[in-house]
């Protein structure tokens, strides 16, 4: 049986989640219309976020970031190793390929993005840190279920109609997975697997873009420099 979550933590952060550049500014109202929930209750976890410096208010019923998000965007910056060594690891594919890349760990609810590196091109895809992929129809989900015992990957699979045991055995094969337009149909992606120092899979990283350009040459060069990628990253 898994721990369930504490429901007031994942309160505040869907209510920080509610800022963004275009809105530095949130209040009660509006909390309440996006979260469902009632102005009071909205109030109160406003005034419990200001009371610890998460928030801050300059006027009466409005609310912005406060001095403790800004502390621990800096620590987070200087010792968060995805900022500071896979970052720049995925950027540099992501300029050499012309292609956007992902890098996700398995999460509660499936693969979940956890850093990207956004494409040069005229035409490109985009995700967002924190994004859920499937697992049964994504290159990142079929790598971590290529790597899961007979168990793990049942109940993963399990609500799902797709039999994919010639496909997972094709990517152990292989060293990579290929999505091509089966999870969206405009979109390609080719994955390879992150291992730890313990040799167990740690994370997956992919290029990600137009199905139109996933040729036999982009995946090829994708590949090459997704390993290299993978390996700086095991390092």
């Amino acid at each position: 049986m898994s721990t369930p979550l504490n429901g007031s933590v994942l309160k505040a952060f869907s209510i920080l989640g509610l800022f963004s550049k275009d809105r530095p500014e949130i209040t009660a109202n509006s909390v309440a219309s996006e979260l469902g929930t009632n102005v009071a209750t909205a109030h109160r976890f406003l005034l419990t976020l200001e009371s610890i410096g998460v928030l801050v208010s300059y006027r009466r019923g409005y609310f912005a970031l406060g001095g403790t998000i800004e502390e621990l965007g800096r620590l987070a910056e200087s010792v968060n190793p995805i900022s500071t060594k896979v970052q720049p690891i995925i950027n540099e594919v992501a300029r050499e390929i012309r292609e956007s890349v992902m890098v996700c760990r398995l999460g509660r609810r499936g693969p979940t993005c956890i850093a990207v590196a956004v494409s040069d091109q005229p035409i490109s895809v985009k995700t967002d840190i924190g994004t859920v992929l499937p697992i049964d129809v994504t290159a990142h989900g079929r790598l971590w279920l290529t790597h899961m015992s007979k168990a793990d990957r049942a109940h993963w699979l399990k609500g799902t109609s797709n039999d994919l045991d010639d496909e997972l055995a094709k990517i152990k094969s292989q060293g990579f997975a290929q999505n091509q337009g089966d999870n969206e149909p405009d979109l390609g992606a080719v994955a390879v697997p992150v291992f730890g120092h313990d040799g167990k899979l740690a994370m997956t990283v992919s290029v990600f873009g137009m199905l139109s350009r996933f040729n036999d040459s982009l995946v090829s060069r994708s590949v090459t420099s997704l390993k290299q990628a993978a390996r700086a990253i095991s390092g």
